[in-house]
């Protein structure tokens, strides 16, 4: 008896899908924008993988996670997310023959960071790739659309439990339950929200002569624009870092928002700005969310109103006190990128998202994890996994920002430094060094070495 395969679930797409869709279809949307959103990691798994083992893991992870079954295309003029029942092998085999450490890291760099299509295309990608003698290596490739920062954490968390046979126990939140309760405010708190923001962007600034602007360039309100993408790897010294750690403690202020003030003090410094207005990524506003593993990223929009050195603490203290006022009123479109909300600030002369602070490994979930040593783990460095080995592999690429100038953290910012990553045709080398410096001397850290690249 031939068994009839289930037909795919149809349902509305988010907000967040929305605008990947609407951007990748777009006629000057170029190739480099749209491959900015493949989330990827790779793992040397030594003796091996056990093929059979890893099978079941994914089925029973694409059983309890719908998002990794959505596939997305239009129906009827109207944008879909197609879920397809579990089931199915969904493992990709590849092979590799020996080879040096520098052409193997390469080679799985480049099929980790391959093109995944958003439209009419699985947008999830489990593949192992068999390494002879080196071991196996395990590539999981997901698109932005179905997964961001915080469900990367969920995901592989699952992933390394059912492979070790640690019950997974707590009901995963599905794309339908996530449209429901968590998409928009609720309704009792949805004028309260809309006035928040409202009443926040009353006053925002027309777009400052900086970056592309100052340059003679059109700004890229819409992100898909040619750009240069270039980056400032900063390094400062450890005792520096723990004293600003101690500062930030002292104070009652994260090391993360120190720096994230002292960057955009240093950008009103160094450009004579008397307020700047800059998106910061959020990725969960309820603590209800911590099964989903679906993308919730919401790019609040916020001011930033200058000090000067002698009263700096005070202005981070501001700084804190908007945030906090912020993830308060979340979930709202004035969050999200392409709403009407955004499209009105940027006809009135504004620009929501020329600078941006992003601290993209989300610390607080790794921390609670058992695997959390292999998420703190240093590229390259092995870590022990019941009867494997497993190796955390750098297959990092530079990805394109959406931000013309973007401050960058790592999951533990007070011990290594900062990264500022910027748009090479708005910006020069000198400014950006300029801006590096200055962070430093307001945040009183010793920068040991800057990297361009």
């Amino acid at each position: 008896m031939t068994v009839t395969p289930s037909k795919p679930a149809v349902f509305p797409v988010t907000l967040w899908q929305q605008y990947l869709l609407e951007e990748a279809a777009h006629p000057d949307c170029l190739d480099d924008l749209r491959d900015r959103w493949i989330i990827t990691s790779a793992y040397l798994i030594q003796p091996g993988i056990d093929l059979r083992r890893f099978k079941r893991a994914v089925e029973k992870l694409r059983a309890r996670h719908d998002s990794l079954r959505i596939r997305f295309a239009m129906q009827q003029g109207v944008w879909r997310a197609l879920i397809d029942p579990p089931g199915g092998d969904h493992i990709r085999l590849l092979d590799l023959p020996e080879m040096d450490d520098d052409r193997f890291l390469a080679e799985i760099s480049a099929i980790a960071n391959a093109a995944i299509p958003i439209v009419d295309h699985p947008v999830s990608d489990f593949v192992v790739v068999r390494s002879g003698n080196r071991g196996d290596v395990l590539i999981v490739r997901l698109h932005h659309a179905i997964i961001d920062g915080y469900g990367i954490v969920t995901l592989m968390d699952d992933l390394f439990k059912f492979l070790s046979g640690i019950p997974v126990t707590a009901k995963a939140i599905s794309h339908s339950e996530y449209l429901t309760r968590f998409h928009s405010p609720v309704p009792s708190r949805r004028e309260i929200t809309e006035a928040f923001w409202k009443e926040m962007h009353q006053n925002f600034p027309p777009t400052p002569n900086v970056g592309r602007k100052a340059k003679g360039l059109e700004p890229l309100y819409q992100t898909i624009g040619v750009v240069d993408q270039r980056q400032l790897i900063c390094s400062t010294s450890p005792h520096s870092n723990q004293q600003l750690e101690n500062r930030a403690g002292a104070s009652g202020i994260s090391p993360a928002m120190l720096l994230y003030a002292g960057f955009l003090e240093s950008l009103c410094q160094c450009y004579d700005l008397d307020q700047v207005m800059f998106t910061s990524h959020v990725s969960r506003t309820d603590t209800a969310m911590d099964t989903y593993i679906g993308d919730h990223t919401l790019d609040i929009v916020l001011p930033y109103f200058p000090a000067g050195e002698r009263s700096f603490a005070d202005a981070a203290e501001a700084l804190r006190v908007n945030f906090m006022n912020g993830l308060a009123h979340l979930p709202s479109d004035a969050a999200r990128k392409g709403t009407p909300h955004e499209i009105d600030l940027i006809k009135a002369g504004s620009y929501p998202r020329q600078f941006s602070v992003y601290q993209p490994r989300v610390a607080s979930k790794q921390n609670k994890s058992v695997f959390r040593a292999g998420y703190t783990a240093d590229y390259g460095q092995p870590q022990q996994i019941g009867p494997v080995t497993v190796t955390n592999l750098d297959v990092r690429v530079r990805r394109r920002r959406v931000s013309e100038l973007q401050l960058d953290l790592g999951v533990d910012p007070a011990k290594h430094g900062f990264e500022l990553h910027y748009d090479g045709l708005g910006y020069t080398e000198e400014e950006i060094r300029k801006l590096a410096d200055m962070m430093c001397h307001l945040l009183e850290l010793d920068l040991t070495k800057a990297i361009a690249s």
